[in-house]
């Protein structure tokens, strides 16, 4: 419970990765005490846990500098101002974010496409409040600049996705083979 985080991160002021999985007791306190007592932690990873929200997310973007990796899924307190206070405030070095099973919408994507200037692994998945809007405003927003990293399952991916897709244009995506493409297009 928070508890046992507070003493953690009383304690490990070091700590770098910090993985919290179905952790029903575990809330918001504890992942601020966390934030405020770990500037090291690179990596954090929040799967099933039903308590934690945007509050706990704000305060890891605010004191957590050096996070590099996020990962969020399956905490329905989770939502945009969470997402998007943590990655606007710690885009100067986050590289990878997973965003899975989340009530997000189109303005979390938006927020990620602005402030993603050091994304190269981004994953979305189960978000169902999030529409084709959304993944345009993404795109087309000017800070998603890694697509050399776009390989051709996740473009057969977001083919999936967006079914009423009309133009779609790549630019220097060196992972995107024969297959990838025909896989877009039977789509």
């Amino acid at each position: 419970g928070d508890e046992g985080l507070c003493e953690i991160a009383k304690e490990c002021h070091l700590l770098e990765k910090l993985d919290l999985c179905q952790c029903p007791h575990l809330s918001n306190k504890g992942l601020i005490a966390i934030a405020a007592n770990c500037p090291n932690l690179t990596a954090l990873s929040i799967q099933s846990c039903p308590k934690i929200g945007n509050e706990g997310l704000q305060a890891i973007g605010k004191l957590c500098s050096k996070l590099q990796s996020i990962s969020i899924k399956d905490c329905p307190l989770v939502g945009d101002h969470g997402v998007s206070s943590l990655l606007s405030s710690a885009s100067s070095v986050l590289s990878k974010v997973k965003l899975q099973g989340l009530s997000i919408t189109d303005f979390s994507l938006a927020v990620i496409g602005h402030y993603g200037k050091s994304v190269t692994n981004l994953m979305l998945s189960g978000l169902q409040n999030v529409s084709e809007k959304g993944f345009w405003v993404m795109g087309n927003a000017q800070g998603l600049q890694k697509c050399c990293f776009v390989s051709g399952d996740g473009l057969v991916a977001f083919a999936k996705s967006a079914g009423s897709l009309e133009c779609l244009q790549l630019e220097e995506c060196n992972r995107v083979t024969q297959s990838g493409v025909i896989g877009v297009l039977s789509n």
